[in-house]
């Protein structure tokens, strides 16, 4: 055990710590020191050290030296210091003399002060003993456990990181470890046939007993050989996609020993020293050990500097969003998929086995529809602008487990791929990875049957190591993309208005290699922050300075970890200094490739095992190594020597941030609000997330001079109790820039309680007013579907005339509408019983037309494909209905929305209409009457049509529809005339 420094801590003024460096000397401290460097600042005294010198500030005379320790054989520890404007507690530890000089090599980057000078540190009452449970006893014993592990698995793992992945020397290695002897010599009924399977399975069985996991093959109720084989089965699967993916540290005994280092650290150990270089020379040293053992660096973290969305009135938003869209065919999506839906209570009603969070139905449509309808939305905007039809490439994570891969492959083909192809989709699966307990890194092994190991989804940080192991990075080079956008499939909200094209634009244009789409963050929040890393980096032997500088994420867990202090960005604010993390993210494909091949530190960001919850039914805690994608940013640095980067110039780093206002771009459905608080809580449950959509739904509508109650009108139960004050919801193909849908909708009311939604693309509305249920819905909002692909799967193919046209102007709708208090009612999931409402249906390419009409009652308008249906006020205030053959009157749509961008971004929107006559006031009688009439009034069959001519207007809507029950006694209309 160490010595500890006994001066008195609560009295004294400012202390400086002043460190001498000696390979043979042990630091002495307090159990435990606070520490503070300033707000922001991050800093680490490297070891090892000769001893501590205290003084007192002021320049007085020193205090006496406290036992430094000469240690030839044994521990120097190492001091961490982490401040901020909050003081940081942290513990001193002492380890073996063989670990510390490795953490000591590779913790060339550790935080600190100047070799021979003084860091000044605040030093304040000891703090409480580190560790995870509640006595120092249990912690202490923990400690041991994972200390002995680790330098035992230690030469085991340099040794397998030598042999570069060839199974006969990795196999030796571990066939000569002292476990796997006595493993082999004990001759159980698992070691009994290794010798008769695969030699890469016997391996790998090898690896998990060399791991310090005998106990998992222990694990069987039968001597039956092949029964044993057999069982044996999943869990050689499991080993060996943790050997491949975790290759660059050591297979399975490198996730091992990952997951123990940062297990032993929340114990008080040393930081961990796997995220070190893995190119070995012949003598064992890493490069980066040689080159930089003796570096120290210090650590300022600053609000990030970035463009917002909101300034300007919107000008640079409107600007970028062109320049995203200017890129869409270099584009690809990448959607992280592999989240289970447990807290959102999703299971399967058959197996009662949880469904993946990709499967939620919210707002009518599962969550992964929600996704592709945006991105469809953004390729019918270049379509309309540009004239050409791309299909983006979707990459997706998915995961093993709880059968979250074949669940969503299913949907996908269920979906006959959206309309996309088969070939647009490339799905890839994360690996699971085992439980490790903080008690020597013991596997979890509760609740299963032989063999069977506790699994867990290791992060979506593993995204970014599967798309380069398994040719996804290739995939999309192949078809030419340069970039992506990177979603959630738990935020719906990314895709409003402009965030994902100008992020997007911003990104592409200034050839970026990551960019965070960031908002407001409220203080207290559970997410992550932003923030921009300034490192100094001192080489002690020349005293050289080099400073880099990067945009990274900080999660939540770990703030004060990392010096962060939770505080108001002005005081008495509700926001916090920092922005949030949103995951929502743009990437220049070829710098993540050589981000991640660059250190393990990009190949696994973010690293790190959670302890909060128990893992075993004894209460002993453990968790499986975790990686966050976003924090591939910190290998994506700008470097300065000799003189730091400019403020001034921070925008110019290969990372950046795009800023926007809060609900526009993050509000998660991630788990299920619990009805027992009070009072209730909305943040990150679908309840929460449907109001801010209500929300933007109300901003837009401003902008569109469309009048609407408040969204929510009273508390959060009055919400919870009653809904939103109105629903407004459109087809993302309506804009989805709202500068774009704001031209097609203009003027017109929604009254308190109504729902308006909106299925379609091509939409006129002028002067519209609502009181109870509008529903519009076009069968073909964007064109038609054809087996185009070579693979067979139905294709969606853009088309003016072949998609579904509405227009309103000058129209009343009135009706009961929703039933707010029916059973059953799930607001935000879109299930409501209406007792009226006025629906419209469009097959195909069918038009609708009415102007200057009141609709009232429960009424169904159908429209089938091919024709137009017109609804005018007659003389006597009753509506008159006619009908048109499309196709006798020439062919093609009446009218269409012409789309032309503009030098600032902009696009303007005017409509292309022909004249165009009726056929009859049913369409019985329509389909008579332009058999016999066509040559007289319209133009003949195979005679090219009038064309369209372009008028001025501004007007138009697209939206969303999912139908839900109508109450009996409604009535229909489906090329009936009105009565």
């Amino acid at each position: 055990a160490p010595s500890w420094v006994d001066a008195p801590l609560s009295s004294e003024p400012a202390l400086s710590i002043h460190v001498n460096y000696q390979p043979v000397m042990l630091v002495t401290a307090p159990t435990a020191a606070t520490v503070t460097t300033g707000p922001g600042r991050r800093a680490r005294l490297p070891s090892p050290t000769s001893g501590i010198y205290l003084h007192q500030n002021g320049g007085k005379a020193p205090w006496e030296k406290r036992s430094a320790v000469a240690v030839a054989a044994s521990a120097p520890a190492s001091i961490a210091v982490l401040g901020s404007a909050r003081s940081f507690r942290l513990p001193l530890r002492s380890l073996s003399r063989a670990r510390s000089r490795r953490r000591t090599q590779r913790t060339s980057t550790a935080l600190g002060a100047s070799h021979g000078a003084s860091q000044p540190v605040s030093v304040s009452e000891p703090a409480v003993q580190p560790g995870v449970y509640g006595t120092s006893e249990e912690n202490d014993a923990h400690f041991e456990s994972q200390r002995s592990e680790l330098e035992r698995l230690a030469p085991l793992r340099e040794a397998l990181l030598r042999c570069d992945g060839d199974l006969a020397m990795k196999t030796a290695r571990v066939d000569a470890d002292p476990s796997v002897r006595a493993f082999v010599h004990a001759n159980g009924p698992v070691a009994r046939v290794l010798s008769n399977i695969d030699s890469e399975d016997s391996y790998l069985l090898k690896a998990a007993v060399a791991a310090g996991q005998a106990h998992v093959l222990e694990n069987v109720s039968t001597e039956d050989p092949m029964t044993i084989a057999n069982a044996l089965v999943p869990l050689v699967r499991t080993l060996r996609n943790v050997e491949t993916f975790y290759d660059t540290l050591g297979g399975v005994v490198g996730y091992q020993f990952a997951a123990l280092e940062l297990i032993h650290e929340q114990f008080g150990g040393p930081p961990p020293s796997f995220m070190s270089s893995t190119n070995h020379d012949s003598t064992g040293s890493t490069d980066d050990e040689d080159m930089m053992a003796s570096n120290q660096e210090t650590i300022d973290m600053h609000r990030p500097v970035g463009p917002d969305l909101r300034e300007d009135g919107g000008a640079f938003a409107t600007k970028a969003a062109m320049w995203g869209l200017e890129e869409m065919p270099r584009l690809a999506e990448v959607y992280p998929l592999g989240g289970a839906g447990d807290r959102l209570g999703l299971v399967d009603e058959m197996t009662g086995e949880s469904l993946p969070a990709a499967l939620l139905s919210y707002n009518g449509r599962t969550l992964i529809e929600g996704l592709i309808r945006d991105l469809t939305a953004r390729e019918w905007l270049y379509y309309k602008v540009f004239g050409k039809q791309h299909v983006t490439p979707v990459a997706a994570m998915t995961s093993a487990a709880k059968g979250n891969h074949s669940r969503i492959s299913t949907l996908i083909a269920q979906h006959d791929y959206f309309g996309r192809g088969e070939s647009s989709f490339r799905l890839f699966e994360q690996p699971l990875v085992p439980v490790v307990t903080t008690l020597g890194g013991r596997w979890v092994t509760e609740g299963g049957g032989d063999l069977c190991v506790s699994l867990k989804p290791g992060g979506h940080g593993a995204i970014w190591k599967l798309m380069h192991d398994q040719g996804v990075f290739t995939w999309l080079d192949a078809k030419g993309r340069k970039g992506a956008t990177v979603r959630q499939i738990t935020n719906p909200m990314a895709g409003t208005d402009t965030t994902i094209l100008a992020l997007a634009g911003v990104g592409a244009r200034e050839d970026k290699a990551l960019g965070f789409a960031s908002c407001e963050r409220h203080l207290g929040a559970s997410e992550g922050v932003n923030v921009l890393v300034e490192r100094e980096s001192i080489d002690s032997k020349t005293g050289e300075s080099e400073y880099s500088y990067g945009i990274s994420n900080v999660e939540y867990t770990v703030l004060e970890q990392h010096g962060i202090d939770d505080q108001p960005v002005d005081e008495g604010s509700d926001e916090s200094a920092f922005p949030a993390n949103t995951n929502v993210l743009y990437i220049g494909l070829d710098k993540i490739r050589e981000g991640l091949l660059s250190s393990p530190r990009g190949a696994f960001p973010g690293m790190l095992v959670n302890l909060s919850k128990p893992a075993t039914a004894d209460g002993c805690k453990g968790g499986r190594l975790e990686t966050s994608m976003q924090n591939i940013a910190d290998v994506l640095l700008a470097r300065s020597r000799g003189t730091p980067l400019d403020p001034t110039r921070w925008g110019d780093l290969p990372t950046f941030v795009l800023y926007t206002l809060r609900r526009r771009v993050t509000s998660s459905a991630k788990k299920k609000r619990n009805p027992s608080l009070t009072p209730p809580v909305l943040a990150q449950t679908p309840d929460g997330s449907f109001l801010d959509l209500v929300k933007n739904a109300a901003d837009l509508l401003d902008r569109c001079g469309v009048a609407h109650p408040d969204p929510q009108a009273g508390t959060v139960e009055d919400y919870l109790a009653n809904g939103p004050g109105f629903i407004f919801c459109t087809n993302p193909a309506v804009g989805p820039t709202w500068q774009v849908t704001e031209q097609k909708i203009r003027g017109g009311a929604i009254g308190e309680r109504s729902e308006v939604r909106l299925e379609i693309a091509e939409v006129e509305w002028v002067d519209t007013r609502v009181d109870g249920s509008l529903l519009v819905e076009a069968t073909a909002p964007l064109g038609a579907t054809r087996r185009t692909f070579s693979d067979g799967s139905p294709t969606l193919k853009f088309g003016e005339d072949e998609c579904g046209r509405c227009r309103l102007r000058d129209v009343v709708v009135e009706n009961a509408g929703v039933d707010w208090s029916a059973d059953g009612t799930v607001i935000w999931s879109a299930q409501l019983t209406r007792t009226e409402c006025c629906e419209i249906y469009l097959e195909g390419n069918a038009e609708f037309d009415a102007k200057g009409v009141t609709l009232k009652g429960g009424i169904k308008y159908k429209v089938p494909n091919g024709w137009r249906l017109e609804l005018r006020a007659s003389s006597s205030g009753t509506i008159v209905e006619r009908w048109t053959d499309l196709a006798a009157a020439g062919g093609g749509p009446s009218w269409n929305w012409r789309y032309v961008g503009e030098a600032d971004g902009r696009v303007r929107l005017s409509i292309d209409e022909r004249e165009i006559g009726s056929h009859g006031s049913s369409m019985e009688s329509a389909k008579a009457a332009a058999v016999a009439r066509n040559k007289n009034t319209f133009s003949a069959p195979g005679k090219e049509r009038e064309p369209l001519r372009e008028k001025n207007g501004k007007n138009g809507a697209g939206a969303s529809v999912r139908k839900g029950e109508v109450k009996k006694g409604s009535a229909t209309r489906e090329g009936s005339p009105a009565r």
